[in-house]
């Protein structure tokens, strides 16, 4: 896995809120999943700041790549956090 400095804003695609993409936008190319994995929440402790809660999704596209994405439950907006090479 190749972690991100920064996680990158993507634009994503799910048939249902909150649900596991079909399709996401990232490198000015469209990538179509063909198989997930997920979600796995990940939450910071109430006393941390700033609070993080994340679910994220190892997605496979539809000619082999294979990326980490996650989005944020507070405000569902999408990032890309890694590409595993």
């Amino acid at each position: 896995l190749r972690l991100l400095a920064q996680p990158l804003t993507a634009d994503v695609v799910s048939i249902i809120p909150a649900g596991p993409p079909v399709r996401f936008r990232w490198d000015r190319r469209d990538h179509a999943v063909s198989r997930s994995w997920g979600p796995e929440r990940i939450e910071t402790g109430w006393w941390r700041e700033p609070p993080a809660s994340r679910d994220y999704f190892r997605v496979e596209t539809n000619v082999g790549c294979r990326f980490w994405l996650f989005h944020t439950l507070d405000t569902s907006q999408w990032f890309l956090h890694g590409v595993f090479d």
